[in-house]
């Protein structure tokens, strides 16, 4: 949807262009959790279900309990040896509250304490299931591992964070060994396998089979950024829901440097060793809006050891850069050739905001520089505009002149502009100028973490989020975009329009961009409103220091 939003822009700003050079005379609350779809696993979506052959359990998902044991397993047909019953181990530090579960050996539930949901509630990472599952594959069975109860051991890890080792054994000789690294101070966890006994050509899949909750009240933020997320090579693949409407797994090969799931500012991600995968299998429900992932390990001679690095927390573009792998590259700052300008933004908006700690400021502050750099171009604009409206007399007799010969008419349209030097696509220039800037802050604005719940003043308390000041009759009104339409449509008054054409597309403009910004976050439409205030004041000053500017001048 973002990169739709985008091409409609784009394509709004091709058709003026194309416009006025071929057809006109050249110019110039809080929300209930009902609301917001609770981050409580029994009140989200079921996980898709796939083709295994132990299915996994149909307890509720993770709870604020503390650490204990639940549901008391009678017996183990399976041949596995390990605990007697189901434990729950529960690991807190200032980051997040993690849930783990002895059953399968499986994360519960991941709370981020620094990051609420609408309803108050820290942003849970597990979506209603267990996670983090082993799948073995071997004479083309698949083999689930979820539900066999390990021995679990709490240690301390070598960086003086948690670490909890679980184990399982079974009679024909199979051992399996989960060992999880629980940073105290990072959401770069890490994740060691080790496997061994099973027959010679197995394989084994790393799982993360649920998604991952909404975090945000509007749910077209999660629907448009919800999906699979795989980093191949130098390819980012992002699969979202409606990608598995007619399939619910789909393959994808190449140098898997990482792959996981992600809803608008937060990811769960799995991190293989380097060089040690090559598939991946997305999993989806269109249904349930839901996606998942599974990493493809190999195995030689029946066993495998491998240490996977584990990303859980928010997508911040320095902490992944940070973190390596690429990691970075899950924050979508937009287009590919727009990315090195948002990146350059993003950057100058951080070191702003040690100083000015207020990203409404900085944006507005941001939107002011950008309009005195182009001013002069806004200046030479305006006048050509202008002289472009002089010349609509000589222009008219002259499209009368060679009504029935259109090549000639616009040859002799072309010397007109010529002799008077005037730029017939120069009223478009300012515009196609900052369209770099305004793309690489859509980017930047309605992707980075800093910019959720950050408040300017007033009413604008979610710089991320569109600026609501009341809802009637279930339609939210948003100011900045009609005072943004208002300003566009001052800003058409006051632009030299000679010709019954143009002037109709120019008040045709105001409700393309009511059209097309209304949804945007606030900080963009702060951005845009801001730029189009200092437009009108800019064409006003102008006016006024210049109000009967000489006709256009013939080169000498």
């Amino acid at each position: 949807m973002d990169r739709r939003m985008l091409l409609a822009i784009l394509l709004s700003m091709v058709v003026v262009i194309l416009f006025q050079t071929f057809f006109l005379p050249k110019p110039a609350r809080k929300p209930t959790p009902a609301e917001v779809g609770s981050t409580s696993p029994e009140e989200v979506p079921p996980s898709p279900t796939h083709d295994l052959t132990a299915a996994r359990g149909d307890e509720p998902g993770p709870s604020d309990e503390v650490a204990g044991t639940v549901d008391p397993v009678a017996g183990d047909a399976s041949g596995w040896a390990g605990a007697g019953e189901e434990e729950r181990i529960v690991v807190e530090t200032d980051l997040y509250r993690a849930e783990f579960t002895n059953r399968g050996g499986m994360l519960r539930s991941w709370r981020l304490l620094r990051f609420d949901d609408p309803v108050g509630q820290p942003v849970e990472l597990v979506l209603g299931s267990r996670e983090l599952g082993l799948l073995v594959e071997h004479d083309e069975i698949r083999e689930s591992l979820d539900d066999v109860l390990f021995e679990s051991r709490r240690t301390s890890s070598p960086d003086g964070g948690t670490r909890l080792v679980f184990t399982a054994r079974r009679g024909d000789g199979i051992t399996v060994e989960k060992t999880f690294d629980l940073p105290a101070d990072d959401y770069h966890a890490a994740l060691d396998v080790r496997l061994s006994g099973f027959p010679a050509g197995s394989g084994y899949r790393l799982t993360w089979e649920g998604g991952i909750p909404r975090a945000e009240a509007n749910h077209k933020q999660y629907d448009q950024a919800a999906g699979t997320i795989v980093q191949l090579g130098k390819d980012k693949e992002t699969l979202r829901p409606g990608k598995f409407k007619n399939e619910s797994r789909r393959e994808l090969e190449g140098n898997v440097l990482w792959a996981g799931v992600r809803n608008k500012y937060f990811m769960a991600v799995m991190i293989p060793p380097a060089e040690t995968s090559s598939r991946v299998t997305a999993l989806g429900s269109n249904e349930a809006k839901t996606t998942g992932a599974e990493i493809i390990m190999p195995m030689t001679g029946g066993a495998a050891q491998h240490r996977f690095g584990l990303w859980l927390g928010p997508m911040d573009y320095e902490s992944l850069k940070a973190a390596g792998s690429n990691l970075e590259n899950a924050v979508d700052l937009g287009w590919k050739f727009f990315r090195p300008l948002s990146k350059l933004l993003l950057a100058v908006m951080e070191w702003m905001y040690t100083f000015l700690p207020n990203y409404g400021w900085i944006i507005l502050i941001i939107s002011v520089v950008t309009k005195v750099a182009f001013y002069p171009l806004t200046k030479s604009s305006l006048r050509s505009m202008r002289a472009m409206q002089r010349l609509q007399p000589e222009m008219t007799a002259m499209r009368e002149r060679y009504k029935d010969d259109p090549q000639k008419q616009q040859q002799a349209m072309m010397a007109l502009y010529k002799e008077h030097g005037v730029n017939p696509v120069g009223g478009c220039l300012p515009i196609v100028v900052q369209m770099p800037v305004f793309v690489a802050l859509y980017g930047v604005l309605n992707n980075d973490i800093a910019m959720r719940g950050a408040e300017w003043i007033g009413w604008i308390n979610d710089l991320s989020s569109p600026d609501t000041i009341a809802t009637v009759g279930g339609f939210a009104i948003h100011l900045l975009p009609l005072v943004l339409t208002g300003f566009t449509l001052l800003q058409q008054v006051l632009t030299p329009q000679g010709d019954p054409r143009q002037k109709m597309m120019g008040y045709m403009m105001p409700m393309v961009t009511l059209f097309i910004f209304y949804g945007f976050p606030s900080g963009l439409n702060l951005y845009w409103t801001v730029n189009s205030v200092l437009t009108v004041g800019q064409q006003w000053w102008i006016h006024r220091r210049d109000p009967h500017p000489a006709p256009a001048a013939k080169p000498a």
